[in-house]
C-alpha cells in the first residue's frame, strides 16, 4: 500500500481545547470531520496516549479551534510538541474561555462539542460528538496538506525557541 496516498485526503489543522483537573488541556487534531448537518455531528479521532482524549472520556464536552491559514507556527508546536500532562499549553496562547472551555482568539472558526459515543480503535478512540455550539470567524482555514508543505520547519524552529527562552513569541 502507497501511504502516501492517505496524506492526499484533504482535511484541516485543528486545537482541541478540555478543562483538566489543574488547567486546561489541548492538543493538536488533524482527524476531524462533519458528519451531518442536521443534527450537527461531528466525529474526532484521538490517539489513546493523548491526554485530551482521556479527558474528553471522563468529562464529555470540548472544544475545537479551528486553525487560521495565518496562524503562528508556535500555536501548532505549542500544542502539538508537548503533553498536557506536564504543561498548561493554554497559558502559552492567547484564549478566550466560552462556556468553562478555553478557545484560541486567532481562529477561522469554533465548535463546542459534547461526546455522544466512543469507539476504542487499538491506537486511537474515534469519539461521535453533537455540536453544542459554533461559531465562524473571516480568517480562512489552514490545510493539513499547506502545513505540511510550508509550515512545518517554522513550527518546530519557534517550539526551539521557546524551549530556550519560556516565552511564548505570542504574548
Amino acid at each position: 500500500m502507497d501511504k502516501d496516498a492517505l496524506n492526499k485526503i484533504t482535511y484541516g489543522l485543528f486545537v482541541a481545547g478540555v478543562q483538566d483537573t489543574n488547567w486546561f488541556g489541548g492538543c493538536i487534531v488533524d482527524a476531524f470531520m462533519q458528519v451531518t448537518f442536521e443534527p450537527a455531528t461531528i466525529v474526532y479521532s484521538s490517539m489513546n496516549k493523548n491526554r485530551t482524549g482521556e479527558i474528553i472520556l471522563e468529562k464529555g464536552e470540548f472544544t475545537i479551534s479551528v486553525l487560521p491559514s495565518d496562524v503562528h507556527p508556535f500555536v501548532i508546536s505549542n500544542f502539538g510538541y508537548q503533553s498536557s500532562r506536564k504543561t498548561d499549553k493554554w497559558a502559552n496562547v492567547p484564549h478566550d474561555i466560552v462556556n468553562g472551555l478555553p478557545v484560541l482568539k486567532d481562529m477561522a472558526a469554533y465548535y463546542r462539542c459534547k461526546m455522544v459515543d466512543a469507539r476504542d480503535l487499538k491506537t486511537h478512540t474515534l469519539f461521535y460528538c453533537e455540536v453544542l455550539d459554533a461559531w465562524s470567524g473571516t480568517k480562512t482555514p489552514l490545510v493539513y496538506a499547506d502545513y505540511q508543505k510550508s509550515m512545518k520547519p517554522a513550527a518546530t524552529a519557534a517550539f526551539m525557541e521557546f524551549q530556550k527562552t519560556k516565552i511564548s513569541p505570542l504574548l
